[in-house]
């Protein structure tokens, strides 16, 4: 892409040279999304205020973590004023405004003003950001039509999780015995689901089910399970209507003091802890 364009297209989505210091940056841009990866931080300008005509949404990663399978984000609306991200390891997200608030008003009207707030999203979002990034960066044959395919999805898939969606897209398994059971768990997850059930559906021994659906995953059949739980509690949890001991029950844990065990396991936080700070 000519360079002058390239500049063109990041100054409509980060601002002028002021706002945003392209030799910082690894910059992939399509007209209405880019991606920006940092290279360089200016430590004079750390703390620099500074806002965008676009939505910004920035991934931190943690890079003591281990694999992790989930990520926070965070977004902030266009020309709002926030601090300058003083990591070297993250991922910054523009996407134009009209662009980003058509799709959004696809699953809510009213849009709200986001300042920084923080979100979850699965791991196959960063998968397709790479993506992105290998293609734009090969140029291949027509990857203008896939690179908007990218864009879109991203887009949705960053929107949902705003929204509390945050569902793996792993878990469409090749492996039909897998996926089956993984389809199962998401429809059934609060009833009394066993290994040896699971199994069954595929036709096969427990032994070789667990082995199969690990390799697959990378967790075991309960595991995801659990995952599943926990992220539909969590969903639940964002309407304060909803009894702890309902949650509890409806998402197949038994009781209040499971639930809470498993919660604070797998979130880092008690059910009430994530309730109070993400209740709508």
């Amino acid at each position: 892409m000519h360079q002058v364009n390239v500049n063109s297209l990041i100054t409509k989505l980060a601002g002028d040279s002021t706002q945003f210091n392209t030799s910082e940056y690894d910059c992939y841009v399509r007209d209405g999304f880019g991606i920006f990866i940092p290279i360089f931080v200016d430590k004079e300008k750390q703390a620099f205020r500074h806002k965008h005509p676009a939505y910004e949404i920035v991934i931190n990663f943690d890079m003591n973590a281990d694999k992790p399978r989930h990520y926070w984000a965070a977004i902030t609306s266009p020309n709002v004023l926030h601090e300058k991200n003083k990591s070297m390891h993250c991922y910054s997200i523009l996407i134009e405004k009209e662009y980003f608030e058509t799709r959004f008003q696809m699953y809510e009207l009213k849009i709200p003003t986001f300042k920084d707030k923080q979100f979850e999203f699965c791991s196959d979002i960063l998968k397709a950001l790479n993506t992105f990034v290998f293609e734009y960066s090969k140029a291949m044959m027509n990857s203008d039509i896939t690179l908007d395919a990218q864009t879109e999805i991203i887009t949705h898939w960053m929107i949902r999780s705003i929204f509390g969606e945050t569902l793996d897209m792993r878990a469409v398994s090749s492996d039909y015995s897998v996926a089956r059971a993984q389809h199962y768990i998401e429809q059934h997850y609060m009833d009394n689901i066993t290994v040896d059930k699971l199994a069954n559906l595929g036709y096969m021994s427990k032994t070789s089910f667990n082995r199969r659906f690990k390799n697959e995953i990378g967790i075991t059949p309960i595991e995801y399970l659990i995952e599943v739980r926990i992220k539909m509690a969590k969903l639940m949890l964002k309407r304060k209507d909803n009894p702890m001991t309902d949650i509890a029950m409806r998402c197949g844990f038994g009781s209040s003091a499971h639930f809470s065990s498993c919660f604070q396991k797998h979130v880092g936080i008690s059910p009430s802890e994530y309730r109070d700070k993400y209740a709508n």
